[in-house]
């Protein structure tokens, strides 16, 4: 969700490889070593082509031009495994409109040896997740599931140039703060720590040479619910690498404990690479080392990744530039009822009215969204107005349960906006919630629609209204309704 902003660079940013018994610095294979490089992608997020950072600089990233790297690295160093490590078709128009099977397709076509869940991997439901993962010709490999299918596995054993690599995939335990439970199918996480000591234990009595994770949960600066990195590492002992995903940032190299900890960043805007050196005669690792690249207008958009993607990149330029208003002025959207943010709430409540689900209010935020200037609005704006395929789902509160919900909600970065109500705070505490000028009555339950992210926790910030939500007297009801799509319809009825 948030992310942490690391500066990019436009070189290989490699800090320095430390050795294992005494050897330093092995870089080449030769007669008595060999170096295996293990290349890895991360929350590529659907991203074809080139994208733009989180701090604005443009034309960089996009999976075309990592394959063109990709490709230079291999051929380099033919003995490389190749995995991806999570998050890697929700985001993008093109993606979205084959339900990420343009994005399963490249993995199988480019030859990687492996694919690790990420989160926003299950965004569209268990008959899209279940389609998808029929559909891969690579292994899947996420050890911390309960309910996965049995093409998901702990881990694999990949022999390359005589040495056996053990490949470990792990998802972050904070799935269920995110998506709802009708959303997951049935799956939900487990501790990353047993299943990591699993998998390193029966790595090690397959004889492993080196055991590489594939987390799809990475750094912040202090370990978090969903992204217990340190604590893994630190608790099962064993693994060489562990190569992260999730929190968008970009980390070259870092010694974590004794494991060589890396990570790509985000839509494709850094590849990296692990360096694996042994002795040919002990089969001993020597060395490790790892990089990323920073993929900027140096490298050309492959054009075998071009060409596979082009129906569907066409495709969803035409849908993209498409109309849906004309706006006579501006509409602002920030701070709590903003413009932006009341028109989101009349979008969803009218998509539920057609739905024959009504509410009497919504509770929405903006997800950032500073103005909707005057002139077209296209599907595009409505794609950056709202970037996730959140659903909708209705419950029963009461007025005193909203003041908590509203009370939780009060930090300020926060914009959500409880529709159609006026909210009274006395220093900056909800106190009373009126409607038409007159207080709701204590012993009347209204009926509210959130968003399923919200309704979830938000991942952990709104703990209290997942708890309310669940509650029996809630009559909670998920409905399938795209809050993208409402947006949409609701600016062509405008």
């Amino acid at each position: 969700m948030s992310s942490i902003i690391l500066s990019r660079r436009r070189f290989i940013a490699t800090t320095a490889a430390w050795a294992t018994g005494g050897a330093n610095g092995i870089a080449a294979s030769s007669a008595e070593h060999k170096t295996i490089s293990i290349i890895h992608t991360t929350d590529l997020h659907g991203h074809v082509l080139p994208t733009e950072t989180y701090s604005g600089r443009a034309d960089v990233g996009g999976f075309a031009r990592c394959a063109t790297k990709i490709r230079q690295w291999r051929k380099e160093n033919p003995d490389s495994l190749l995995v991806d490590i999570g998050d890697l078709y929700q985001g993008t128009p093109a993606s979205y409109q084959n339900k990420g099977r343009l994005f399963v397709d490249l993995l199988g076509k480019f030859g990687y040896d492996a694919w690790t869940l990420g989160n926003h991997d299950f965004d569209w439901g268990p008959e899209v997740f279940s389609n998808n993962l029929k559909a891969a010709k690579i292994p899947v490999l996420t050890g911390n599931l309960t309910g996965a299918p049995e093409n998901v596995i702990p881990w694999k054993m990949k022999e390359i140039a005589g040495f056996k690599i053990a490949l470990i995939g792990l998802v972050t335990p904070g799935l269920p703060y995110w998506l709802m439970p009708e959303t997951l199918g049935g799956i939900s996480p487990t501790d990353p720590t047993k299943a990591l000591k699993t998998s390193i234990a029966q790595a090690k009595s397959a004889k492993a040479d080196a055991i590489v994770v594939l987390g799809h949960f990475g750094l912040r600066k202090s370990d978090d619910f969903a992204n217990p990195l340190r604590e893994t590492i630190k608790a099962a002992p064993g693994a060489d690498v562990f190569l992260g995903g999730h929190t968008h940032v970009r980390v070259p190299s870092l010694a974590i404990e004794n494991t060589l900890f890396s990570q790509a960043g985000y839509f494709g805007i850094n590849c990296g690479k692990v360096d694996l050196t042994f002795d040919l005669n002990s089969r001993k690792l020597l060395a490790k080392s790892a990089a990323t690249e920073f993929m900027d207008d140096r490298f050309d958009l492959d054009p075998g990744v071009i060409n596979l993607s082009q129906p569907e990149l066409k495709k969803a330029g035409e849908q993209l530039a498409r109309k849906i208003a004309d706006l006579e002025k501006p509409m602002i959207g920030k701070g709590k009822g903003s413009e932006v943010a009341n028109f989101l709430c009349e979008a969803f409540a009218a998509a539920l009215d057609r739905n024959n689900t009504p509410v009497e209010a919504v509770f929405h935020g903006t997800f950032g969204t500073g103005e909707i200037p005057k002139g077209p609005v296209t599907v595009a704006d409505a794609w950056e107005i709202l970037p996730y395929e959140n659903t909708l789902i209705t419950a029963d509160v009461t007025p005193a349960q909203l003041l908590e919900i509203l009370f939780e909600d009060r930090w300020a970065s926060s914009d959500r906006t409880l529709w159609p109500f006026e909210i009274i705070r006395e220093k900056r505490v909800p106190v009373r919630i009126l409607k038409g000028g007159s207080d709701l009555p204590a012993d009347k339950t209204i009926k509210v629609a959130f968003n399923s992210y919200d309704s979830q926790s938000a991942g952990m910030r709104l703990m209290r209204l997942r708890e309310i939500i669940q509650l029996p007297s809630s009559n909670r009801q998920p409905v399938d309704i795209n809050t993208r799509d409402a947006l949409i319809e609701h600016f062509l009825n405008a």
